[in-house]
């Protein structure tokens, strides 16, 4: 065999073994390439089916009642029990916002006070007592005070100490109804004080009242601390709130009163603030009738909040400066625990 014909057997040879490594390789590809494709389509499907679980819940949401913000909601069910902590004192939770929202109506102040020796949760209803509209936590030993519309109420008081969720109550307490409801009245504050002992058997005793307005004592130093949209006034020794304040740009200090239906000035602050012509108004107070007279005033601003054409009551023989009713006050969600009332923009 010649030279040449040696080294064309040679390169036949090398160029068959490429051929088979290249017939090899396809084929491994051809092996794997059915696992990736599986992969792919797993994932793929994977993150379809995620995001349509997540698209189901956005729209399930819509479906849900509104809870006003809570470090704590009333209604958070937790563990394999479905139950949860106990709310922190104060903690709300807003069940019918256009029953209790509402802006076309007048509020007035509920304060509930709770000297039991277990926590409360009071629950609000229509006076039927069919739909419930809010659910408050007083503590024991606290007392809470916020604006509500004014009208007839159910109360529902669930009682105990081992808290599991709103539509259960507590465990090992029960449910007491308040029999006739309770009123809120426009000018004037409901009172409840609950007071007793024990859970075998529950032993819980009610005191009901609905007070005016008292008179305002001059003070000295104001204790408010004001942010952006929100402030919290501390109680003075005699247990009002006072904010200072302004009566077309006439400092004035005012007493935070949710049972007075409009802003209510002296005589004194009136002349400063330049108010020479009011219509003529009879006024039922704690002091009985009084001749009183309505006047729009240009701005009224309390802490850093400012409102223009309001309406102004101009008391005589008003002992304080002025006091700060509903007809402002219902633009804002007021709440109070403890000696601190806070006041933030809805």
């Amino acid at each position: 065999m010649s030279i040449q014909d040696r080294d064309y057997f040679n390169r036949k040879r090398d160029k068959e073994k490429t051929q088979s490594t290249e017939q090899k390789t396809v084929a491994s590809h051809s092996t794997q390439w059915p696992w990736k494709t599986v992969i792919r389509d797993i994932l793929c499907w994977t993150v379809l089916a995620l995001t349509l679980l997540t698209v189901f819940q956005y729209f399930q949401s819509f479906n849900q009642p509104y809870a006003q913000p809570a470090s704590n909601p009333l209604v958070t069910i937790t563990g394999p029990t479905g139950c949860g902590a106990l709310p922190q004192h104060g903690a709300a939770y807003l069940i019918d916002p256009s029953v209790m929202k509402r802006t076309d109506v007048l509020y007035a102040g509920l304060e509930i006070q709770n000297d039991y020796d277990h926590p409360l949760v009071a629950v609000l209803s229509d006076p039927a007592g069919v739909q419930q509209q809010l659910a408050l936590s007083i503590h024991a030993g606290n007392n809470l005070q916020l604006s509500v519309p004014v009208g007839k109420y159910g109360m529902q008081v669930l009682v105990g100490s081992d808290w599991c969720n709103l539509a259960t109550g507590f465990t090992d307490g029960a449910a007491v109804s308040v029999a006739g409801g309770i009123s809120v009245d426009a000018g004037s504050t409901t009172s409840m004080q609950f007071s007793g002992s024990g859970l075998r058997p529950i032993q819980l005793v009610l005191a009901y009242s609905q007070s005016q307005p008292v008179s305002v004592q001059e003070v000295q130093q104001l204790a408010e601390v004001i942010g952006s949209g929100k402030m919290e006034l501390k109680q003075t020794r005699d247990g009002h709130y006072f904010s200072s304040g302004t009566v077309n740009g006439a400092p004035v200090v005012f007493m935070v009163d949710t049972g007075a239906t409009v802003v209510s000035i002296s005589a004194g602050i009136a002349a400063r603030a330049g108010i020479r012509e009011c219509a003529p108004r009879q006024v039922l107070t704690a002091n009985g009738q009084v001749n009183a007279c309505v006047a729009t005033v240009a701005e009224v601003t309390f802490g850093t909040f400012r409102f223009t054409q309001v309406d102004v009551m101009v008391m005589p023989n008003m002992p304080g400066d002025a006091l700060l009713g509903m007809n402002v006050l219902r633009n804002f969600r007021i709440e109070q625990a403890g000696k601190v009332m806070r006041i933030s923009t809805l």
